[in-house]
Formats: C-alpha cells, structure tokens, sequence
C-alpha cells in the first residue's frame, strides 16, 4: 500500500473528505487553514507514532558509528532516534608506517592510542595481524608482513559493550567527570547545554582517549505521507490503515460502537504485528521449536 492509496482509503471509509477548514489563531491576529491532505497527513502519523512505540520490527533497526573524544561524557543520539538496542565502544588509531615484507615489525610516526591486542590492517600488513609488544614507535605484529609497508596503517580494538543505566546511576558511580577510563556504561541524558535541541547519551567513566563507538538503535522510519511507500505500508499496511481510520473517526467525533469497531480492527492487527516483530523476527526453529496447533 502507498500513500495514494492509503489516502483515499482512508477518506472512503470515513466517507469524508475532509474539506479544509480555517479558525482565528490563538493571538487573534489572522487565520489558520488546515486542508485536507494536512488533515489526514496527521491522522497517518499519529497512527506511524503509536505503530513504532508498540512494536519493535527488527526490519526498523540502524547502525551507526561516531566518535567519543577524551574528556567529553557526552554523545549525541542520531536525528531519528527512537530507542538503543546496543551502544559498543573500541578503540582506533590511524598513522603512517613502515616496514620490511616477511617481518613482523612495523614502526609508525605516532603510537597514540595503540594497544597491545588491536587488528592491524593496510598495505602490506599480514592476514589477521594482531599487534603483540609496542615498544616507543615499534609495533610488533602477530604475523609477518605479506610486502612492504608503506602509508597508512589503522589500529582497531575489540568491542567492548557498554551497560545501559539510568542518569542515577551515573552520577552515583562516576561523580567527578574527571574520573577517566574506557567508558563502561551509558544512559539516556537527555539534551545537555552543547546540544540543547537534541537528545544525548552519558557515559561512565568519562573518556580517556579517543574511542570509536558503534549504536545500533531503533529508529523513527520516514513517514509515508513524505516518501510515498514505507516498510510499514509495503509489509504491514492493515495495521497503518486501521490505526489512521481509528484517529479520524475520533477526531470526527464519531458514534462509539463505530469507533469501537475500527479499533477492535486495529488491535487486531497490531496483535498479528507484535507476533511478527517482537515474536517471530526474533527466534528461529533450532532455539524454539516451530510453532505448532494442536492435533486431536
């Protein structure tokens, strides 16, 4: 189902359409007039809204990377955000070396933020080399080199999951922000003054170095009403349309047992959604078994 056809669904079954409507604004100054796409654009949304805050769908997951600097608690949650799934933090290094082919040393222009046990990789550096021993600007590789070294060179970490606390907890165990270290916990914070408008996360401890780090988080999808399809409407569309019929009849003021009726629809079909979403997209047969009716 696309927007077109979500739309004059929509009007059909209300057998409305919604004709634009105006109303002197809150100062008294002018008018305001809302028109029928407007109208029912909102109607769509706040289904969307209800939809994505109900139902967690795999399908509606993103990754993304960013960087955390030393001294600095904070980290902005994307435009989108909805909710995390997980919050992974390693630490990387970029510089230049060089090196011999067959040997198992490199020496590189800066050793900051190398650690014994990263992934090595650039040209010339060995298959799944691991740095084992630095000492000053000589890292000593797991592997030997498969040529000769030259150019850039990028150090990576494992990954180490962070804890998802609460503010409390954060500032109960991490008080003094100078308290550095590889940060270990983090929580939803909230906008904080360098980013006033926009949502952040707290980590604990502070950090200590410049660390990579990886959110894989539930995300609001782009509305319907703006890119014409959707995940929602392509895989789910019963539930997008009752719940936006649900919204319109209310605001309608429509009889009861009418309202009563779409929304018998709706739950429906949010019911068959959640066992999608939050049952089936997260077991499999070898775990859980097939899902099986019994047999008289």
């Amino acid at each position: 189902m696309n927007y077109s056809t979500l739309f004059e669904d929509i009007k059909g079954y209300l057998e409305n359409d919604f004709p634009a409507t105006s109303f002197t604004n809150s100062a008294g100054t002018g008018t305001t007039t809302i028109t029928s796409t407007e109208q029912i654009n909102t109607f769509i949304t706040q289904a969307e809204q209800r939809i994505f805050n109900t139902v967690q769908f795999p399908s509606l997951r993103k990754n993304v990377t960013g960087t955390v600097t030393a001294n600095n608690k904070y980290l902005s949650a994307p435009d989108d955000f909805l909710s995390s799934y997980s919050l992974a933090a390693y630490l990387t290094a970029s510089t230049t070396a060089t090196g011999t082919s067959g040997a198992f040393t490199i020496v590189v222009a800066s050793a900051t933020n190398i650690e014994v046990g990263q992934y090595v990789s650039g040209s010339g550096i060995g298959t799944k080399a691991i740095v084992t021993i630095i000492s000053g600007t000589t890292i000593t590789l797991s592997v030997a080199n498969s040529g000769a070294v030259s150019g850039a060179v990028a150090f990576q970490g494992s990954y180490s999951f962070l804890l998802n606390k609460d503010v409390n907890f954060m500032r109960e165990s991490f008080p003094n922000p100078s308290d550095t270290g590889q940060p270990q916990y983090y929580a939803l914070f909230g906008p904080n003054s360098t980013y006033p408008t926009e949502l952040s996360f707290i980590l604990g401890p502070t950090p200590d170095a410049t660390y990579t780090v990886e959110l894989h988080y539930f995300f609001y999808p782009e509305s319907i009403t703006t890119a014409n399809t959707s995940w929602l409407g392509d895989n789910f569309d019963s539930v997008l349309l009752y719940g936006s019929l649900v919204e319109g009849y209310t605001f309608m003021k429509g009889e009861p047992d009418v309202i009563a009726f779409y929304d018998k629809k709706y739950q429906d079909a949010l019911m068959l959604a959640k066992r999608l979403g939050d049952g089936l997209e997260r077991g499999d047969a070898y775990r859980d078994g097939q899902a099986k009716v019994p047999v008289n």
